[in-house]
Protein backbone atom coordinates (compact mmCIF):
# COMPACT_ATOMS: atom_id res chain seq x y z
CA UNK A 1 0.00 0.00 0.00
CA UNK A 2 0.88 3.36 -0.89
CA UNK A 3 2.09 5.13 2.48
CA UNK A 4 0.86 8.32 1.66
CA UNK A 5 -1.94 7.06 0.87
CA UNK A 6 -3.39 6.06 4.52
CA UNK A 7 -6.89 7.01 4.78
CA UNK A 8 -9.37 6.28 7.30
CA UNK A 9 -13.58 6.24 7.22
CA UNK A 10 -14.36 7.20 10.75
CA UNK A 11 -17.84 6.42 10.47
CA UNK A 12 -20.06 3.52 8.42
CA UNK A 13 -22.90 0.59 8.74
CA UNK A 14 -20.93 -2.92 6.90
CA UNK A 15 -24.00 -4.92 8.50
CA UNK A 16 -26.21 -3.33 5.73
CA UNK A 17 -24.19 -4.93 2.75
CA UNK A 18 -24.97 -8.58 1.76
CA UNK A 19 -22.12 -10.67 2.39
CA UNK A 20 -21.03 -10.99 -1.05
CA UNK A 21 -21.23 -7.03 -1.28
CA UNK A 22 -19.49 -6.80 2.14
CA UNK A 23 -16.21 -8.74 -0.01
CA UNK A 24 -16.19 -6.25 -2.48
CA UNK A 25 -16.28 -3.29 -0.62
CA UNK A 26 -13.70 -4.05 1.37
CA UNK A 27 -11.58 -5.01 -1.37
CA UNK A 28 -12.53 -1.46 -2.71
CA UNK A 29 -11.07 0.44 0.29
CA UNK A 30 -7.91 -1.85 0.66
CA UNK A 31 -7.42 -0.83 -2.97
CA UNK A 32 -7.99 2.82 -2.32
CA UNK A 33 -5.72 3.20 0.78
CA UNK A 34 -8.11 2.81 3.46
CA UNK A 35 -6.52 1.51 6.53
CA UNK A 36 -9.09 1.63 9.23
CA UNK A 37 -12.80 1.60 9.06
CA UNK A 38 -15.06 1.97 11.86
CA UNK A 39 -18.44 -0.11 11.56
CA UNK A 40 -20.89 1.45 13.67
CA UNK A 41 -24.45 -0.35 15.97
CA UNK A 42 -27.66 1.18 16.01
CA UNK A 43 -29.05 -0.64 18.95
CA UNK A 44 -27.47 -3.90 20.41
CA UNK A 45 -28.50 -6.07 17.73
CA UNK A 46 -26.36 -4.19 15.02
CA UNK A 47 -24.09 -3.47 17.31
CA UNK A 48 -23.50 -6.96 17.75
CA UNK A 49 -23.28 -7.38 13.85
CA UNK A 50 -20.51 -4.43 13.98
CA UNK A 51 -18.22 -6.45 16.10
CA UNK A 52 -18.64 -9.78 14.52
CA UNK A 53 -17.61 -8.32 11.18
CA UNK A 54 -14.57 -6.00 13.21
CA UNK A 55 -13.70 -10.00 14.66
CA UNK A 56 -13.53 -11.12 11.28
CA UNK A 57 -11.64 -8.93 9.31
CA UNK A 58 -8.65 -6.85 9.78
CA UNK A 59 -8.17 -3.21 9.80
CA UNK A 60 -12.32 -2.84 10.73
CA UNK A 61 -13.21 -1.76 13.98
CA UNK A 62 -16.57 -1.60 15.84
CA UNK A 63 -19.05 1.23 17.82
CA UNK A 64 -21.82 0.39 19.98
CA UNK A 65 -24.33 2.54 20.70
CA UNK A 66 -28.14 3.23 20.72
CA UNK A 67 -28.89 6.03 17.64
CA UNK A 68 -30.82 8.75 18.70
CA UNK A 69 -33.81 7.54 16.76
CA UNK A 70 -33.98 4.23 18.24
CA UNK A 71 -33.77 5.85 21.68
CA UNK A 72 -36.72 8.08 20.93
CA UNK A 73 -38.63 5.41 19.68
CA UNK A 74 -38.08 3.38 23.19
CA UNK A 75 -35.59 1.03 24.65
CA UNK A 76 -35.79 -1.57 26.67
CA UNK A 77 -34.33 -1.75 30.18
CA UNK A 78 -31.43 -4.53 29.53
CA UNK A 79 -30.05 -2.82 26.45
CA UNK A 80 -27.81 -0.78 28.84
CA UNK A 81 -26.72 -4.30 29.80
CA UNK A 82 -25.91 -5.59 26.60
CA UNK A 83 -23.99 -2.36 25.03
CA UNK A 84 -21.91 -2.25 28.00
CA UNK A 85 -20.71 -6.14 27.28
CA UNK A 86 -20.57 -5.04 23.44
CA UNK A 87 -18.09 -2.24 24.44
CA UNK A 88 -16.11 -4.76 26.71
CA UNK A 89 -14.81 -6.49 23.18
CA UNK A 90 -11.34 -6.39 22.22
CA UNK A 91 -12.24 -4.86 18.33
CA UNK A 92 -14.49 -2.13 20.18
CA UNK A 93 -13.39 1.11 19.94
CA UNK A 94 -15.99 3.24 20.63
CA UNK A 95 -19.55 4.39 21.97
CA UNK A 96 -21.90 5.41 18.95
CA UNK A 97 -23.65 6.13 16.82
CA UNK A 98 -25.08 7.76 19.64
CA UNK A 99 -27.00 11.44 19.88
CA UNK A 100 -29.46 13.66 19.38
CA UNK A 101 -31.94 13.99 16.31
CA UNK A 102 -34.66 16.89 16.97
CA UNK A 103 -35.07 16.87 12.86
CA UNK A 104 -38.36 15.35 11.48
CA UNK A 105 -37.25 11.49 10.13
CA UNK A 106 -38.30 11.00 6.24
CA UNK A 107 -37.46 7.08 7.24
CA UNK A 108 -40.58 6.73 9.54
CA UNK A 109 -42.26 9.85 9.23
CA UNK A 110 -42.03 10.84 12.76
CA UNK A 111 -41.95 14.18 13.87
CA UNK A 112 -39.53 15.32 16.71
CA UNK A 113 -38.94 18.70 16.61
CA UNK A 114 -42.81 18.91 18.00
CA UNK A 115 -42.94 16.15 20.47
CA UNK A 116 -40.75 17.16 23.57
CA UNK A 117 -40.84 13.37 25.05
CA UNK A 118 -39.30 12.29 22.35
CA UNK A 119 -36.71 14.88 22.63
CA UNK A 120 -36.51 14.24 25.85
CA UNK A 121 -36.32 10.50 25.48
CA UNK A 122 -32.92 10.96 23.33
CA UNK A 123 -31.51 13.11 25.86
CA UNK A 124 -32.22 10.56 28.81
CA UNK A 125 -30.54 7.83 26.85
CA UNK A 126 -27.55 9.72 25.54
CA UNK A 127 -26.80 10.84 28.94
CA UNK A 128 -26.22 7.32 30.14
CA UNK A 129 -23.69 6.61 27.15
CA UNK A 130 -22.02 9.16 27.17
CA UNK A 131 -21.86 7.71 31.44
CA UNK A 132 -20.89 4.95 29.85
CA UNK A 133 -18.07 6.03 27.34
CA UNK A 134 -16.36 7.74 30.75
CA UNK A 135 -16.53 4.44 32.37
CA UNK A 136 -14.92 2.38 29.96
CA UNK A 137 -12.56 5.54 28.83
CA UNK A 138 -14.08 4.96 25.49
CA UNK A 139 -14.62 8.01 22.66
CA UNK A 140 -18.17 8.60 21.26
CA UNK A 141 -18.76 8.75 17.99
CA UNK A 142 -21.89 10.86 17.79
CA UNK A 143 -25.00 12.32 15.53
CA UNK A 144 -26.32 15.36 15.63
CA UNK A 145 -29.12 16.77 13.33
CA UNK A 146 -30.98 20.31 14.29
CA UNK A 147 -30.10 19.57 17.88
CA UNK A 148 -26.20 21.09 18.71
CA UNK A 149 -27.24 23.40 21.30
CA UNK A 150 -28.95 20.87 23.46
CA UNK A 151 -26.27 18.44 22.45
CA UNK A 152 -23.27 21.07 23.68
CA UNK A 153 -25.36 21.36 26.59
CA UNK A 154 -25.22 17.61 27.77
CA UNK A 155 -21.83 17.43 26.91
CA UNK A 156 -20.64 19.77 29.12
CA UNK A 157 -22.91 18.43 31.72
CA UNK A 158 -21.84 14.85 31.46
CA UNK A 159 -18.12 16.17 30.96
CA UNK A 160 -18.06 14.36 27.91
CA UNK A 161 -14.51 16.30 26.89
CA UNK A 162 -12.66 13.63 29.16
CA UNK A 163 -13.13 10.68 26.45
CA UNK A 164 -13.68 13.36 23.87
CA UNK A 165 -15.26 11.76 20.58
CA UNK A 166 -16.67 13.21 17.19
CA UNK A 167 -19.51 14.38 15.25
CA UNK A 168 -19.99 12.32 12.23
CA UNK A 169 -21.40 14.09 9.35
CA UNK A 170 -21.21 17.26 10.86
CA UNK A 171 -23.83 20.06 9.35
CA UNK A 172 -23.39 22.54 12.03
CA UNK A 173 -22.57 26.40 12.07
CA UNK A 174 -19.51 27.72 12.65
CA UNK A 175 -20.14 28.95 16.24
CA UNK A 176 -21.36 25.13 17.09
CA UNK A 177 -18.05 23.72 15.24
CA UNK A 178 -15.81 25.55 17.78
CA UNK A 179 -17.84 25.55 20.81
CA UNK A 180 -16.98 21.73 19.83
CA UNK A 181 -13.38 22.03 18.98
CA UNK A 182 -12.99 24.00 22.05
CA UNK A 183 -13.96 21.11 24.30
CA UNK A 184 -11.44 18.65 22.19
CA UNK A 185 -13.93 17.09 19.87
CA UNK A 186 -13.42 16.46 16.73
CA UNK A 187 -15.74 17.02 13.04
CA UNK A 188 -16.07 14.64 10.74
CA UNK A 189 -16.93 16.01 6.97
CA UNK A 190 -18.46 13.38 4.36
CA UNK A 191 -19.75 12.87 1.17
CA UNK A 192 -22.33 16.35 1.79
CA UNK A 193 -19.42 18.37 1.16
CA UNK A 194 -18.65 17.39 -2.68
CA UNK A 195 -22.02 18.77 -3.30
CA UNK A 196 -21.31 22.43 -5.11
CA UNK A 197 -24.60 23.52 -3.43
CA UNK A 198 -23.43 22.87 0.49
CA UNK A 199 -22.49 26.30 0.73
CA UNK A 200 -22.35 26.80 4.34
CA UNK A 201 -20.90 23.39 5.15
CA UNK A 202 -17.98 23.83 2.30
CA UNK A 203 -17.17 26.81 3.73
CA UNK A 204 -17.04 25.59 7.36
CA UNK A 205 -14.95 22.88 6.16
CA UNK A 206 -12.72 25.07 4.77
CA UNK A 207 -12.16 27.01 7.80
CA UNK A 208 -11.38 24.40 10.12
CA UNK A 209 -7.53 23.28 11.50
CA UNK A 210 -7.17 19.70 9.84
CA UNK A 211 -5.82 18.80 13.12
CA UNK A 212 -9.50 19.10 14.75
CA UNK A 213 -10.63 16.86 11.53
CA UNK A 214 -11.56 13.63 10.17
CA UNK A 215 -13.59 12.23 7.12
CA UNK A 216 -16.23 9.65 6.56
CA UNK A 217 -18.58 8.13 3.86
CA UNK A 218 -21.45 6.88 6.60
CA UNK A 219 -21.58 4.02 4.05
CA UNK A 220 -23.87 2.87 2.51
CA UNK A 221 -25.73 5.58 3.14
CA UNK A 222 -24.76 9.60 2.23
CA UNK A 223 -24.28 9.45 -1.26
CA UNK A 224 -21.51 11.92 -2.97
CA UNK A 225 -22.34 13.94 -5.62
CA UNK A 226 -22.72 12.61 -8.86
CA UNK A 227 -22.15 9.05 -7.66
CA UNK A 228 -23.59 6.54 -10.09
CA UNK A 229 -23.54 3.57 -8.05
CA UNK A 230 -26.78 2.83 -5.52
CA UNK A 231 -24.74 2.34 -2.43
CA UNK A 232 -21.66 4.78 -1.06
CA UNK A 233 -18.88 2.24 0.06
CA UNK A 234 -15.92 3.39 2.32
CA UNK A 235 -13.61 3.56 -0.84
CA UNK A 236 -15.56 6.80 -1.68
CA UNK A 237 -13.28 8.02 1.55
CA UNK A 238 -10.76 9.13 -0.75
CA UNK A 239 -13.39 11.43 -3.19
CA UNK A 240 -14.19 12.96 0.36
CA UNK A 241 -10.27 13.67 1.27
CA UNK A 242 -9.88 15.50 -2.38
CA UNK A 243 -12.98 17.52 -1.66
CA UNK A 244 -11.56 18.83 1.43
CA UNK A 245 -8.06 19.20 -0.04
CA UNK A 246 -9.72 21.18 -2.57
CA UNK A 247 -11.61 23.11 -0.24
CA UNK A 248 -8.25 23.75 1.74
CA UNK A 249 -6.06 24.57 -0.82
CA UNK A 250 -3.97 21.87 0.69
CA UNK A 251 -1.87 18.90 -0.97
CA UNK A 252 -3.94 15.37 -0.71
CA UNK A 253 -1.48 13.97 0.85
CA UNK A 254 -1.28 16.15 3.76
CA UNK A 255 -5.21 15.62 4.04
CA UNK A 256 -4.61 11.54 4.28
CA UNK A 257 -2.18 12.19 6.28
CA UNK A 258 -3.51 14.25 8.96
CA UNK A 259 -6.72 12.99 9.34
CA UNK A 260 -5.08 9.32 9.41
CA UNK A 261 -2.83 11.04 12.61
CA UNK A 262 -5.94 12.25 14.32
CA UNK A 263 -7.93 8.94 13.62
CA UNK A 264 -5.19 7.07 15.11
CA UNK A 265 -4.93 9.55 18.11
CA UNK A 266 -8.82 9.72 18.74
CA UNK A 267 -9.11 5.91 18.53
CA UNK A 268 -5.56 5.26 20.46
CA UNK A 269 -4.48 3.15 17.57
CA UNK A 270 -0.70 2.02 17.27
CA UNK A 271 0.80 1.42 14.15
Amino acid sequence: MNQKKKLTDIHVHLEQYTPKELELVLNHAHDAGVEWIVTSGMDAVSSAQAIGIASDYDHVLASVGIHPWIAAAGVPDNIYERIHLLAGEDVTVAIGEVGLDFVDNVFTGVTYHENKDLCKAQEVVFRKQIELACALKLPLIMHARGAYSALISILKDERAYRVGGVIHNFDGDTKAAYQLLDMGFYLSFGGAITYPSADILRKTARHIPVNNILIETDSPYMPLHEQKADKNEPANVALVAKTLAELKKQEVDEIFNETYRNFTALLNIRD
